[in-house]
């Protein structure tokens, strides 16, 4: 079941926690409701659910609060529109208060929509994600352009390392101090490192939450911030860790300082005689969308989803992963 800090992460990355401790963050939400603008201005079955609300109609968040306390409701957190940096009387208070300069209805169907298939909406994370950093390091192969993008559509410090150097550190917004820290503490990290491929979360003495991924020995990416993570962090985390495995493992000396982007199909070269591999290479290019390979290559996309089928039964390899497509283009010379 989905928790608070999921929902807040999912919904709006940027929204602003104005009360309530970090462990109440772990609290499971089981629904969603919303506050009305006419009386009953409190729906009544909120308990455990996250409550998107507009302060207007209560005259201040602290008339909002005070009106779920005194109807007994325990919703699992307020999600504010328009909260802005209220300033909160109670900031001890155990219910999560969060502000978001989204609309409420906005809101409410970004958590609506998670809450109903968590899985398949984490899916579609990810491959968005795989792709949007596949894109980047076909761009540039730095391992600091796909870290950069995670950095920015998470809105998380993103750190890179490789034989024992910080190869890419993004500090979130206003989180510059925080990667200072990391700066100073990732080099006990790296070597502390259990070489276990799986997400490791933890705490540091720093007052850093980490979240890390080794790529190989010696090398590992993490997420680093005050706050705890959330699922959509580790579905991050995975995206940019398969990319830069890709570019990692690759000598120094075999990485070209700058790809090229793809150029329009009339400039491209001419196609290998091999249909499998003219078929892999048009795909990759593509981003691994089958239609517009079809086209450049002028056949069915059926024909083209059969090649990609023996293309996968033959050689192992799927034009449709971003960690094939950046095998494929490297050493097919496209671009």
């Amino acid at each position: 079941m989905a928790s608070v800090v999921d929902l807040w992460r999912a919904v709006d990355p940027a929204a602003r926690l104005l009360a309530g401790s970090e462990s109440s963050l772990a609290r499971a939400v089981r629904s969603v409701e919303r506050t009305r603008s006419a009386p009953p201005l409190l729906p009544a079955g909120i308990d455990g659910a996250l409550l998107v609300a507009d302060p207007l109609p209560f005259g201040s968040v602290e008339a909002l609060l005070a009106a779920i306390d005194d109807a007994g409701l325990s919703p699992a957190a307020v999600l504010l529109h328009g909260g802005g940096s209220a300033a909160m009387d109670r900031p001890g208070r155990a219910l999560p208060v969060l502000a978001s300069d989204e609309a409420s209805a906005l809101l409410l169907d970004r958590a609506t929509i998670y809450l109903a298939d968590e899985t398949a909406w984490l899916d579609r994370l990810a491959l968005d994600l795989r792709l949007a950093c596949a894109e980047a390091a076909l761009t540039d192969p730095d391992p600091a352009t796909p870290a950069g993008v995670i950095s920015a559509r998470m809105r998380r410090g993103v750190a890179v390392a490789s034989d024992g150097e910080l190869r890419s550190l993004h500090p979130r917004d206003a989180g510059r101090a925080l990667a200072a820290r990391f700066a100073a503490l990732h080099g006990r990290l790296l070597a502390s490192g259990s070489g276990n491929p799986a997400h490791l979360a933890r705490r540091t003495r720093e007052g850093l939450y980490l979240l890390e991924r080794r790529i190989h020995p010696g090398a590992a990416a993490w997420l680093f911030d005050d706050l705890p993570f959330a699922a959509v962090d580790e579905v991050a985390l995975q995206a940019v860790a398969i990319t830069l495995r890709a570019l990692l493992r690759r000598r120094p000396d075999d990485r070209p300082q700058r790809v090229a982007r793809p150029v329009a199909p009339a400039q491209r070269p001419t196609a290998p005689s091999d249909p499998l591999t003219a078929t892999m290479l048009a795909v990759a290019r593509h981003n691994g969308r089958v239609a517009p390979a079809a086209r450049e290559l002028g056949v069915h996309r059926n024909t083209v989803l059969y090649r990609l089928r023996r293309a996968g039964a033959e050689r192992g390899l799927d034009p449709r992963r971003p960690e094939d497509a950046l095998r494929i283009l490297r050493e097919g010379g496209a671009a």
